[in-house]
């Protein structure tokens, strides 16, 4: 079963460890991992602002996912919103990390 991994990345100085360690996590349990802060950057001659070039990339790839996982402070991320609003839309499981994933 695919997850993917959303949570703040712009801005957030942390967020390398907070998504391995996130991955590290669920690849214990049993999922294999879409984590979006490993996309390669952008080409220089793409059209996109960066935002807008990771979000194109990370969406393409929570396409082939079956559940989504939210790490803390996703709520104040745009993108990790938009994310969400999109499994939600798509009726992918919302996972939460300050939940007990475990139980669910």
């Amino acid at each position: 079963m695919k997850i993917y991994i959303s949570g703040p990345i712009s801005g957030a100085t942390n967020y390398p460890s907070s998504f391995k360690d996130a991955a590290d996590y669920l690849r214990d349990l049993g999922y294999d991992i879409v984590d979006p802060s490993t996309i390669a950057a952008p080409s220089k001659d793409t059209k996109w602002t960066t935002w807008d070039y990771y979000m194109r990339e990370g969406i393409k790839r929570l396409m082939d996912c079956d559940r989504i996982y939210m790490l803390e402070g996703w709520e104040d991320s745009e993108g990790a919103r938009l994310e969400q609003m999109i499994a939600k839309q798509l009726h992918l499981p919302c996972l939460y990390e300050v939940e007990d994933i475990q139980r669910v």
